[in-house]
Parts: structure tokens; C-alpha cells; sequence
């Protein structure tokens, strides 16, 4: 008797949920019938009812009773992703990851984590953070949390026990280099803030440099404030760094470019297929840097996307920087977030966008299939999301697709100079500066991570080693012995060949270690060769149309 009734009740369910679902066609069909009355609603009423079909099907023929639940967000998946590698479903977890990365904050301890070895490892602690002040440090291996084993875990797995609600604890079981026993750490999670600009300053004399890592909520306030600190040490020129930024939040667009671009000045437009698709953004106040105040440079490449090539576009239109570097990526298209629940949503291509002078930069290739690098309706996407609750050097290959000048579609700047510039295939730069390939030796001693690893053993007892340490031939015996524990091959003839990079590496890791990403960061641009022609270029030109004017565009 009992399982007569679970299989009634379970028939009772599967006719509620068919019943549901063919409710909800004859609505959808009743509403495309109602929104266009025509032979396009009528085949898509036609195909839901297939939709339909197909899954009263699986659902009821499978050979185990499936999760209706997997059923339907399995191909709503499909569905959006055969549309264009921007559009996907969201579901709880992945929402509440976008609007991480959007708000730019989180509940958490404050580290930068990776797996090491197959060990979970801090490879960074954040300053200022509860883990920094606990003493966590780079190297140190996270081998339990919250007493349970971390081994086999996922680097997402890990984030996702670490973070959580600020004001909440969590203990973590520490393995550190020279230290025999483990360390237990209960570490009360706080707000961290998701850095914008991690590091701006000066790269020489009075040439300010400011590296924006990311568009979010708080980028465009970031901005004005490391601007602001500039001027207030005089600086005379200035170089932003959009190397790398995948971009995000549209309207942060715009406020970066605010800072630079005359009041009323066109940053960019929109165009869809729905008359709400179609906007143009505008200056809306004076800059706090404009062209009176100082030449500029902005740096891009293949890893500069979408919110990055609008700002980089508007500042080539505009002719108020000059580019420098390798072609951006070419993403042109423009993401609006559609609540579908209290915990889902969906993420839709609504329109692309066009910088002042018209250009579509938008790139139709295979690089699109490799990444998440989306920009998102702000005005739309932030308001819905509240209510739903590395180094140049290491760049081996342009992926982004022929860098032809003459495959690409013409236009003129718009500033007054009327330069060349180009659409149809991410930002060119008005200056070309590509960088060295790696060896095979410096590929696989990164690839392995060695130099970390070095300068966690090395900084065990050599903790006073100062800012400007130099690497010398004692030091490269350690690290010659370090790669002989670890079983790495290599010939003389190669370490040789790639000792300038070696030295370079392991000073950037032991500076990293003892003296933090900034210090780090300011000896890498001294060695960068994009920032250093950008450097070479300012100080040759002080008046911004000479600048201009050097570029392979004009």
C-alpha cells in the first residue's frame, strides 16, 4: 500500500509539473502572439511545445527518475549558450560570484590562494586584512579547514569555505616552511575589498602611472583618488594601465573616462535590437585630468577587454592618449542581467557598442570561446543584482587574431587631429610594442612555480634582506639547488642563456615575500618594456598633439 502511494504521489507530481509546463507554453505562446503576431511567434510556440514533448519524455521514460530541477537549468544552459559564449544561465552560486566581482567586496579572511603541488598554498595575503594580521604568509600551506582535510580540493572548493558572512570565524590548520608542527588559525572573517587599483605611483620624475586592474562599483571613486594623490606630488604626465583588465561595469566606464575627457564629450553608444538597447553615454562633468594638465598614455593588450577598450577607444577618438602596446581583445557586446527568480538569473547579449568615432571593435573568432570577459548594463544589471541578494613577460603568444591594419575597417579620430584609427577587431594601438617570448627553461621554471618556492625556502633564514638586494652568484647556487630537490632538468647552456630572466624572477618573488605586491610591482615596470617606451615617448613630447602624432596611425 505504501508504494502505491509513493507512486501516485509521484504521478500527481509529474502531472502538476507537465500540466505547469504546458500552462506556461500556452501562455508563452499567447504572449510572442501577442508581442509580434507573426509566423516567427507561431515556430517559436512550435518549438517550445517540442520543449515540452522532449522533456515529458526524459522525465518520465529515463531509465532513473531524473531531477527535474538539472532537466530544465540543463538546457536553459543550452539554450543561452548557444547563443554566444556572453550569454549563460546564473544560477545561485554563479550570481552570487558576479555580484563579487561587480560590488568589488566579500566576506572573507583576506588571501590570495592557488593549488601548489596539489596543496592548497596562500600565495599572497591581502594587507591589512584579518589573515595578514594574523601573521599568514605567502608559502604557508593550508592543509585543513575547519579540521577537515583539504587534500583533493578545488580552489573554488576552498574559497567557498573560506569566505562567508563578516563577523563569522574560521580556523584553518597552517604547514609552514621551517616550522615542524602545524599552526591553527581562527581567523574572523571581515569585509575585503577587491582592489581596483593595486598599485599607482611614479615611474620617473614627474610621470605618474596608474595600474587599473578591474571595473567595478568602486573603480571610478578608486580612480579620482590615486589621481588626486598624483597631483599632490606634482605629477606632469601620466600613463593608466589597462593591460590585462577583463573589464565590467559599463557606467565605470564612463566615470574613468570622465576623468580625462571634456564635459559632453561622447564616451560611447549602444545599439540592439530593442529601442531600450540603443543609449548614449556622455561626459557629465569637467575632468579631473584633462588634456591641460597633462599628456597621457594609455597601455593595453590582448588581455584588455571590453569596459577597457571603451575607455581606451574614447581616449584614441578623443586624441587625448596615446595607445601603446598589443591590439586589446575585441569585445564589443554588452550584457544585461534578467532576474528569472529570487536566486537565478539570466545573462543576455542586449546590444554591442560603438566608440565616438563609430567604431564596432567587436572580434568574431575563436579567442571568444576561452573566457568570461563580459561589460554589464550597469543602470539595469546593479540595481537587479541587489535585489537578487601576472607580468608582461609571460605573455608567449597574441591570441587575438591578425594584427593587419589593412584588414580592418578605416575611421578618423574625432579630438581634432583626424589620426587613422581602427574598427572590427579590438583597439590597435597607435604604437605597437610587442614582448619577448619566453624560453623553454623560463617557461617551465614559472610553469612549475620554482621561483615562489625558492623564496619561500630562501626568506626562512634570510629574512633581512633589503629592498634594493641584488641576486647574486651565492643566490643562484641556492636556486640551482633548490631545482636539483626537485628533480628539475635542465643543461648549463640554457641557464645561461635565460640567467637575466632567472635573476629577474627570483628578486620579483623575494620582494613579493618580504616587502608586498607594490614593491614587487615598482621593480617590474622598471624592467617593462611597453612602460618603458611609454616613458621614452612622454618624455620626448610634453605637448600631447607632438605625442600623438608619433603613433602609426596618423
Amino acid at each position: 500500500m505504501e508504494e502505491g502511494n509513493k507512486i501516485m504521489i509521484t504521478k500527481r507530481k509529474l502531472f502538476l509539473l507537465i500540466a505547469g509546463i504546458a500552462v506556461f507554453s500556452m501562455v508563452a505562446g499567447g504572449m510572442f502572439a501577442l508581442y509580434a503576431q507573426s509566423q516567427m511567434a507561431d515556430e517559436a510556440s512550435l518549438y517550445f511545445r517540442l520543449f515540452r514533448d522532449t522533456f515529458y519524455q526524459a522525465y518520465s521514460r529515463y531509465v532513473v527518475a531524473p531531477d527535474p530541477q538539472k532537466l530544465i537549468y540543463g538546457a536553459i544552459k543550452g539554450m543561452l549558450g548557444s547563443l554566444d559564449p556572453h550569454s549563460q544561465f546564473l544560477d545561485a552560486k554563479t550570481l552570487k560570484d558576479l555580484k563579487v566581482s561587480t560590488q568589488g567586496s566579500f566576506g572573507g579572511i583576506g588571501i590570495q590562494i592557488d593549488i601548489r603541488d596539489n596543496v592548497l598554498t596562500v600565495v599572497s595575503p591581502i594587507a591589512g586584512t584579518p589573515a595578514a594580521k594574523l601573521g599568514i604568509q605567502a608559502g604557508d600551506r593550508i592543509v585543513k579547514i575547519e579540521n577537515v582535510s583539504t587534500r583533493g580540493i578545488t580552489t573554488d572548493g576552498a574559497i567557498g569555505k573560506l569566505r562567508g558572512q563578516p563577523g563569522t570565524e574560521v580556523t584553518i590548520s597552517i604547514q609552514r616552511e621551517g616550522v615542524d608542527q602545524l599552526m591553527d588559525f581562527t581567523i574572523t572573517r571581515a569585509n575585503i575589498e577587491i582592489k581596483s587599483i593595486p598599485y599607482s605611483g611614479f615611474v620617473k620624475n614627474k610621470i605618474g602611472y596608474i595600474w587599473l586592474a578591474n571595473f567595478s562599483e568602486k573603480s571610478g571613486p578608486d580612480l579620482g583618488r590615486a589621481i588626486q594623490s598624483l597631483e599632490n606630488q606634482g605629477v606632469k604626465q601620466l600613463i593608466l594601465d589597462l593591460r590585462n583588465n577583463p573589464g565590467g561595469l559599463l557606467n565605470e566606464a564612463v566615470e574613468i573616462s570622465s576623468n580625462f575627457i571634456d564635459k559632453g564629450s561622447m564616451v560611447v553608444f549602444t545599439r540592439g535590437r530593442l529601442p531600450d538597447a540603443n543609449r548614449d553615454f556622455k561626459v557629465a562633468s569637467d575632468p579631473l585630468y584633462g588634456a591641460k594638465k597633462g599628456t597621457m598614455v594609455v597601455l593595453i593588450n590582448q588581455g584588455s577587454a571590453s569596459a577597457s577598450e571603451i575607455v581606451a577607444g574614447a581616449m584614441q577618438d578623443w586624441d587625448r592618449a596615446l595607445i601603446i602596446g598589443q591590439t586589446s581583445f575585441g569585445k564589443g557586446s554588452v550584457q544585461t542581467v534578467i532576474p528569472l527568480g529570487d536566486s537565478i538569473a539570466m545573462k543576455l547579449t542586449t546590444a554591442k557598442y560603438y566608440t565616438p568615432s563609430g567604431r564596432c571593435i567587436h572580434r568574431d573568432n575563436s579567442a571568444w570561446q576561452s573566457g568570461e570577459i563580459d561589460i554589464y548594463d550597469d543602470d539595469t544589471t546593479k540595481a537587479k543584482l541587489d535585489k537578487l541578494n601576472n607580468e608582461g613577460e609571460e605573455i608567449t603568444k597574441d591570441t587575438t587574431g591578425s594584427d593587419s591594419l589593412a584588414a580592418k575597417e578605416v575611421f578618423t579620430t574625432v579630438g581634432g587631429l583626424k589620426r587613422k584609427v581602427y574598427g572590427g577587431g579590438g583597439i590597435t594601438p597607435d604604437v605597437k610594442v610587442d614582448l619577448p617570448l619566453l624560453k623553454k627553461l623560463e617557461s617551465n621554471l614559472e610553469r612549475k612555480t620554482l621561483f615562489f618556492k625558492f623564496a619561500i625556502k630562501y626568506t626562512v633564514v634570510n629574512k633581512d634582506l633589503p629592498q634594493n638586494l641584488e641576486v647574486d652568484a651565492s643566490m643562484l647556487a641556492e636556486f640551482k639547488k633548490l631545482l636539483a630537490d626537485e628533480k628539475f632538468e635542465y643543461t648549463e647552456q640554457e641557464f645561461k642563456e635565460s640567467e637575466a630572466y632567472i635573476k629577474k624572477a627570483v628578486k620579483r618573488e623575494l620582494l613579493s615575500k618580504l616587502y608586498g605586491d607594490k614593491a614587487m610591482t615598482a621593480f617590474l615596470l622598471e624592467g617593462d618594456l611597453q612602460v618603458q617606451k611609454a616613458v621614452e615617448l612622454l618624455e620626448k613630447h610634453k605637448d600631447l598633439n607632438k605625442l600623438l602624432q608619433t603613433g602609426q596611425n596618423k
